[in-house]
């Protein structure tokens, strides 16, 4: 069997003892800039962006944008005067003044690159280049004073500390080597390549297979600058970081993954607009001109997906580059193209099974905590056909983050995953100004989870705070895909000593079969297991469903939830704990309901936290949340608007918790991933035994479980025909013997196999019918 992944955790490790490896970007010193202009982004000689390629797209009568950086592009591509006159009009007239933080950059870019571009210009006079120059180290110095980037060995990688060390870095290369602010710029610059190299060693880090720790939608937002440092670094120096950092390969890759079929943006964390935007294309662009990604190139031509323009529109003349051919993913067989992808560092799996409309997208989460716009979700898993199956809840924040965002949306409860309610356990918002809900979930326990790692050191030295969540093994077979999460890190573990989650996707009937062991320090706490989606779903019990109160809805033992969304629809199996309470939840007033208070109060002596109006609008009239506003916020009189009206909150999800309190607990569910139509459901039986936990899907497989590295295990079969055996948990590269003996003639064998386990811990075995008997697994010596 192939192993497609030996771990996150051998990432980390390899990070955290070898700060300097292969990765490792040169010493500042050796930052140097070629003499003479243009250095930014184009070069006289240069493979991607030189003068010479430039000059003949402009012949074969491709033009750039006709803004501020277009127009000196077009002089100097040209030698057309008339150009370089309306740039510098326009250079005269622009006064960034105002501006603040990182909502600059992208202006301070555009006037750094109409200074390089127009340098060498006859008309470019002494005073008015000496007055650009002086405000460009200006707004570059600001940037570097702020608390983000004063120690550049702190900088993070994060969207804010991106945008403004970009503005930075543009603004001083441009100005390298000019008379009259050189001797203030050198020391600048040299901060600003040391804050660039610290960040370069931390997407070593989070993610050298691509994605991205705080959001798909801050993804873009980071990554716009960072390639453009990254190219103005090779233009200015010679030195080409997309050479020795892998995250810059993998920019294109990362989208091929995580845009859904509908063309929307997974909802990874903190995402306040899921739908591709004008910084998509300059990502993807970018892909294109550096990587010649031909995937990359198809997203650029899918009109529907993408706007039209660009954030930055010079880039599209300097990196669309036609002669690039678009490659379909849809056209391409697995073996060109896998059908997953690991993203190690963030610990992102995504699992499809193609990429046209009608395809189905699965992503498990368990990674590490990297930043603030994380959410706390180890172990949390996605489904996306023709609608959105099983989703993140809620809508992200406002820009002046609300209560609904603080205690739901970046919480456990909103996402599919467990909670384990310890009554009185408490969490915090911020600098613990003001106590959070308890919703049972994933430790908040320290003010580092409103800021972000900061560099290997930061890594090393906190990284019990941040180690949550480990997805190890990863396997990709042609019949199946396994994963295994160790999430019991993400918990306080005054509360839980255990949570493991294990997935199987059965490729051929589209079915994910989800396998939780929880074990918990108390045996009075609640467990519930949740699954979250967007209409009411439809519950198959043995009896009507009673009233539990907070919009909830109790079904003793149900053994069927089925969510539908668009024309998909998402069939869940309830079949572990034998005897339990199915509890669907949501309507008008409890669609984000949270099970407890910051008080320390018991399940049930929480509230629901609504959305906050997309527009925004005046501040709560209610005197506790206006003092919770007044006290997060200091200064705050109006709340802000969101981009929220393009998220799918959903409104409605279901609990499983056991019947009777335990301490240990294994719960298991089959969700069949399926079109609306009339099919009735598969039959689904659970298989529990000595060590061995799993189901039978009739006319599909046996999926079993095994508990730890056992010797001998064994299950009782029940009379459902399957056609293979798939073992999952196993010792890696260890043999078993597999027998199977009939129910009817008990210790007689109707069938037995040898075979050896493979790195990635399972062993898949064709059979034709077996069942009804008694299960015997031994490890061979």
């Amino acid at each position: 069997m192939r192993s497609v992944a030996s771990g996150l955790l051998a990432v980390l490790v390899l990070a955290i003892a070898s700060p300097r490896s292969a990765g490792t970007s040169a010493p500042v010193e050796a930052v140097a800039p070629r003499s003479g202009h243009p250095r930014l982004l184009v070069a006289e000689r240069d493979a991607f962006s030189g003068l010479p390629a430039l000059r003949a797209r402009w012949a074969a009568g491709e033009r750039p944008s006709p803004d501020l950086p277009g127009l000196a592009l077009s002089w100097l591509l040209s030698g057309d005067e008339s150009y370089a006159h309306r740039a510098l009009d326009e250079l005269r007239a622009d006064r960034p003044a105002g501006l603040k933080g990182s909502n600059a950059y992208v202006r301070y870019l555009d006037r750094s690159l109409a200074f390089d571009w127009l340098y060498g210009y006859p008309g470019f006079d002494p005073s008015l280049k000496d007055s650009v120059a002086a405000d460009l180290v200006a707004g570059a110095e600001r940037m570097l004073a702020l608390p983000s980037l004063a120690d550049p060995a702190q900088a993070s990688y994060h969207n804010h500390t991106a945008r403004e060390l970009a503005l930075a870095v543009v603004s001083l290369v441009a100005v390298d080597g000019h008379p009259s602010v050189e001797t203030r710029a050198a020391a600048l610059r040299a901060h600003a390549w040391r804050a660039f190299d610290n960040i370069l060693e931390q997407t070593e880090l989070v993610d050298p297979d691509g994605g991205y720790h705080e959001s798909t939608d801050y993804m873009r937002i980071t990554w716009a600058p960072l390639a453009m440092m990254a190219e103005v670094r090779r233009t200015a120096t010679g030195e080409d970081p997309a050479l020795r950092w892998s995250v810059f390969r993998n920019m294109g890759t990362t989208y091929l993954y995580k845009v859904l079929p509908d063309g929307s943006e997974a909802r990874d964390d903190d995402d306040e607009f899921p739908h591709l935007d004008p910084r998509d294309n300059v990502v993807l662009g970018y892909a294109v001109h550096r990587f010649k990604d031909p995937y990359a190139a198809w997203m650029l031509r899918q009109r529907e997906w993408l706007p039209a323009e660009w954030a930055n529109p010079v880039l599209r003349f300097l990196w669309n580059d036609e002669t690039v051919a678009p490659r379909d993913p849809a056209a391409t067989t697995e073996g060109e193209l896998p059908r997953h992808r690991l993203f190690r560092g963030i610990g992102h799996l995504v699992l499809r099974d193609g990429w046209g409309k009608d395809s189905t997208w699965i992503e498990l989460a368990c990674g590490p905590y990297f930043a603030k716009h994380d959410h706390l979700d180890a172990a949390h898993f996605v489904v996306y056909r023709k609608g959105h199956l099983a989703i993140d809840a809620g809508a992200d924040y406002t820009d002046t983050e609300s209560p609904h965002y603080l205690n739901h949306y970046r919480r456990t409860v909103a996402h599919n995953t467990m909670l384990v309610y310890q009554p009185g356990e408490s969490f915090f918002w911020g600098e613990n100004k003001w106590p959070a809900a308890n919703d049972g979930g994933q430790r908040m326990d320290s003010s580092r989870f409103w800021n972000s790692v900061r560099s290997l050191e930061d890594w090393r030295r906190t990284r019990d705070l941040w180690d949550r969540c480990r997805l190890s093994p990863v396997a990709a077979e042609p019949d199946y895909r396994y994963a295994k999460a160790d999430a019991t890190r993400a918990y306080q573990p005054s509360k839980v000593e255990r949570f493991t989650r294990e997935i199987v996707h059965l490729r051929a009937p589209n079915v994910l079969v989800v396998l939780d062991r929880v074990r918990a320090a108390d045996p009075s706490y609640r467990k519930a297991w949740l699954l979250h989606g967007v209409s009411e779903p439809k519950v198959v019990a043995p009896a009507a469903g009673a009233s539990v109160g907070h919009g909830g809805t109790g079904y003793r033992d149900a053994s069927l939830v089925t969510f539908e969304d668009g024309q998909g629809r998402l069939r869940v199996h309830s079949l572990l704990p034998r005897e339990r309470e199915v509890i669907v939840r949501g309507g008008q007033g409890f669609e984000f309901w949270t099970p407890g208070d910051e008080r320390g109060g018991t399940w049930g002596s929480g509230q629901n936290w609504p959305l906050d109006p997309p527009e925004g609008g005046p501040l709560p009239g209610d005197p506790y949340l206006l003092k919770m506003w007044k006290t997060f916020w200091d200064g705050i009189d109006r709340l802000s608007p969101s981009n929220r009206r393009a998220v799918v909150p959903g409104g409605w999800r279901m609990e499983v918790s056991p019947a009777a309190p335990s301490k240990d607990d294994v719960f298991l569910h089959v969700l069949e991933i399926r079109d609306r139509d009339e099919r009735p459901p598969l039959r689904v039986d659970a298989v529990e035994g000595h060590a061995l936990d799993g189901a039978a899907i009739e006319g599909e497989a046996v999926v079993l479980f095994a508990a730890g590295e056992v010797a001998r295990a064994e299950a009782t079969l029940p009379d459902v025909r399957t056609r293979s055996l798939l073992l999952a948990g196993l010792e890696p590269r260890t043999s078993y013997e597999v027998q199977v003996t009939s129910g009817f003639a008990p210790g007689a064998p109707v069938w037995r196999a040898t075979a050896e386990a493979g790195d990635e811990s399972t062993l898949f075995l064709p059979w034709d019918g077996v069942r009804d008997g008694r299960l015997r697994l031994r490890r061979l010596p």
